[in-house]
């Protein structure tokens, strides 16, 4: 590695000081002084993973965890194109990743050269911002320039709004450096302080009153991170005033003061009652919420106002019904709004009270209902999934893969787990990349962190399994239909000649030989009995990962789902 590439050493102290400490490298030549700049750092903890589309994922649940920029590392060519679908999750999720494409020079760009592609702003929308670093750093300016992008590109992860940033570093030959070459740097480092949004008081006086007037204020959290202060000022709120929440599956709410089983009462064709519902204002922040019913019933029944909480971004009217952007955090505007009320002391009223008891009403008659049907069904995936939710370890971490496997949890519900941190990539819900995602989250902490996901998305995704470095506090459920059986309960596809071979996709694939090859316990159970006798030894061994494969009839699976929503259409 010659002197010029100094810019390209500097890379890795610049990440150092600016707080990154995980890299994830993919192998690679025309990568080569990238990647050894970052090897040879002291501080910097780089993991190698050889399938790029892998290896993205594996950042994301790793970043996902840590709430920091994650670096990739890749060659030229198509390898960078393999991390597309991670970006776009990490996107749309808002994670922050900080993507490393090697690159020809700018001159052999569709020159018929080996390995290359033009990979000008590769990721388009789906980035927060593209950089492209000088391909020669003779000058000290040019020098300053290179440093001064990787302090943009880092910053630019993080905020306005975190999300992938792309750098594309084209790089000369010779690649490899001297032996006696000294990777000590010492770059300029551009920091940043960033502000947060806070609200006026002639706006909190507004809020104020239109709360003081609401009859009925539903609060609705989707997709979010941990936040104790956040459980602890809804809570508070919802004892103190006129309000109630509920929680989606992946909001880590679970331990506030919130309505339970909304997902599957609000599937009543009891207009009457889903009237009753209806709030007179709505309040809305977080990412995506899973529950289709929940999203169906606010979208016909629309509420007299709406406002979203969120710090930047765009215009989200997923319920079709709002009135209002509030540009700041949940955080930060219920903790506000919490002192506002405790010092005005404003009463509840009647017509809050009886909205209310319609939500209490419903929850009460739904939990029993609910489990005395699951407490009688025969082996399922939702019963299944009860069992497992039941059997999580306090204090541990759960990832959900999508399709059927997200959904059966919002309908069962996560009442009875304590502590539980709960993520699904649920920013593009796709099945691609969930196993990945979930060792990702697994290496990023000590806790045990467990992954439900469907047969399909194992499979697609099994090289996550293929890299050194799967922690022994990973445990893997697998639900086995045996193709994709989501299309069985499907309106538009259950009924199709074509449902067998063409959407449902039969196979009769087994996770044994993978769990043999990579090294993991293995457990398998095609019973209620079998898989509750398995659950506590699955959870308890210590010594390595984990597999636990369910085995389900199709048929059965979707005659008892049928039988489910039956219940719920005709609850009053």
């Amino acid at each position: 590695m010659t002197e010029f590439k100094r810019s390209i050493v500097n890379i890795a102290e610049i990440c150092s000081q600016k707080n990154i400490s995980d890299i994830i490298i993919s192998p690679g030549s025309r990568s080569a002084p990238v990647t050894l700049a970052f090897l040879r750092h002291p501080k910097l903890k780089c993991r190698t993973i050889v399938d790029e589309r892998s290896a993205a994922f594996i950042a994301l649940g790793l970043a996902q965890q840590t709430e920091r920029p994650v670096g990739l590392v890749c060659t030229s060519g198509t390898a960078g194109l393999n991390y597309g679908p991670a970006v776009a999750e990490a996107f749309y999720q808002q994670i922050p990743l900080l993507i490393f494409t090697a690159d020809r020079p700018p001159e052999w760009i569709d020159q018929n050269d080996g390995q290359t592609l033009d990979q000008r702003e590769m990721y388009g929308k789906r980035c927060r911002e593209y950089f492209e670093l000088p391909v020669d750093d003779f000058h000290p300016d040019a020098k300053w320039h290179a440093e001064r992008i990787i302090s943009a590109a880092i910053n630019k992860s993080v905020w306005p709004i975190p999300g992938p940033v792309h750098i594309n570093v084209p790089l000369r030959e010779p690649l490899y450096p001297k032996s006696d070459f000294n990777y000590q740097s010492n770059p300029k480092i551009i920091s940043h302080l960033p502000t947060h949004d806070v609200l006026l008081k002639d706006s909190w006086n507004e809020i104020a009153s239109v709360w003081e007037k609401s009859n009925g204020i539903l609060i609705v959290a989707g997709m979010h991170s941990p936040s104790s202060r956040l459980i602890e000022s809804l809570s508070a709120i919802q004892k103190t005033s006129k309000a109630l929440l509920l929680c989606d599956v992946t909001s880590n709410l679970q331990q506030a003061q919130k309505v339970n089983y909304y997902d599957s009462f609000l599937g009543t064709e009891n207009e009457e009652m889903l009237k009753k519902l209806v709030p007179d204002l709505l309040i809305t922040f977080g990412g995506p919420v899973v529950s289709k019913s929940l999203k169906l019933f606010l979208r016909k029944f629309k509420p007299r106002m709406h406002w979203q909480l969120q710090t930047h971004g765009d215009c989200i009217d997923t319920f079709q019904s709002l009135t209002q952007v509030i540009q700041t955090s949940a955080d930060y505007f219920f903790e506000n709004l919490l002192m506002i009320l405790e010092t005005e002391k404003t009463d509840v009223g009647t017509a809050h009270e009886n909205y209310s008891s319609s939500w209490r009403n419903m929850q009460s008659k739904t939990a029993p209902q609910l489990h005395e049907f699951l407490e009688t069904a025969p082996h399922c995936e939702l019963k299944a999934m009860r069992s497992v939710l039941r059997r999580l370890p306090p204090e541990s971490h759960l990832q959900l893969g999508n399709s059927s496997i997200v959904r059966l949890a919002s309908f069962v519900g996560l009442t009875e787990t304590s502590g539980l941190r709960v993520n699904s990539n649920r920013g593009t819900s796709g099945i691609d990349g969930t196993l990945s995602t979930a060792v990702g989250a697994a290496l990023a902490t000590p806790k045990m962190t467990t992954l439900i996901l469907g047969d399909l998305a194992f499979f697609y995704d099994r090289n996550g399994l293929w890299n050194n470095y799967l922690p022994p506090n990973l445990r893997i459920i697998i639900f086995n239909n045996y193709g994709g059986g989501i299309f069985r309960i499907l309106a538009g596809s259950r009924d199709l000649p074509e449902l067998d071979h063409h959407f449902e996709v039969e196979h009769n694939l087994s996770a044994r030989n993978s769990a043999a090859d990579h090294g993991l316990n293995y457990f398998f159970c095609n019973s209620a009995k079998s898989l509750e006798e398995a659950l506590p030894l699955f959870f308890s061994t210590k010594d390595k990962p984990a597999i636990m494969e369910v085995g389900f009839d199709k048929r059965t699976n979707a005659a008892t789902f049928f039988k489910f929503k039956s219940l719920m259409k005709e609850l009053k």
